[in-house]
């Protein structure tokens, strides 16, 4: 069957109308792009005023022992005693204590954050490297304190979930990833020199 043709002028009226249109939608496309850049928020300043130590004693240390002292398998005088949580108060316990510990992950990366307060010094000189040591191998290379810092909460975070699921034995179990999570920061940015003994790796 032959192929129909439509007249050449219809054709090019067509093409003429539709590149019309096109540049119709350009044209008020740009102008409505350029109003949202225009009107969204400006990203907040950042005004870390507590250092990474502080965060350590205030924050991450209280909150880890919450959550490892949640399940915890005790010696007593009268043998092992298994501790978990028994009431809601109990849970929330935990539950707030394991959010504490995933959100500080955040705090210990803003940027500008420093190690220590000018001037302040290690509590063990020798045993642990100066707070100014400390800054320069974090600066040294963010991105692995950034993937330490992230494997603290990942490991912070599936606790969080483990324990609104009161699933008391995953919350036991992943006590040993958090600790591991810690000892690979504290290894490497704060007693770095640190001999072990023979058969422990580092983590």
């Amino acid at each position: 069957m032959p192929c129909s043709h439509k007249p050449a002028g219809l054709t090019a009226g067509i093409l003429i109308g539709a590149a019309i249109l096109g540049a119709a939608c350009t044209t008020e496309a740009e102008p409505a792009k350029e109003a949202g850049a225009a009107n969204a928020a400006p990203l907040p300043e950042y005004i870390p005023t507590a250092t990474i130590k502080d965060i350590m004693k205030s924050i991450v240390d209280p909150s880890a022992d919450v959550v490892w002292g949640s399940v915890q398998s005790v010696v007593t005088a009268k043998g092992i005693e298994d501790r978990m949580p028994i009431t809601d108060e109990d849970w929330e316990e935990a539950r707030l204590g394991a959010i504490r510990l995933v959100e500080a992950t955040n705090l210990l990366i803003m940027p500008g954050r420093r190690v220590a307060a000018p001037g302040e010094k290690s509590e063990a000189p020798g045993a642990e490297l100066e707070p100014e040591e400390m800054d320069v191998l974090i600066n040294k290379d963010r991105q692995a304190w950034y993937t330490r810092a992230r494997a603290l909460h990942d490991a912070a975070e599936e606790t969080l979930r483990a324990i609104e699921k009161r699933d008391v034995d995953t919350v036991f179990n992943l006590g040993e990833k958090i600790e591991h999570a810690c000892e690979s920061c504290h290894t490497q940015y704060w007693y770095p020199h640190q001999v072990l003994p023979p058969g422990y790796d580092r983590p």
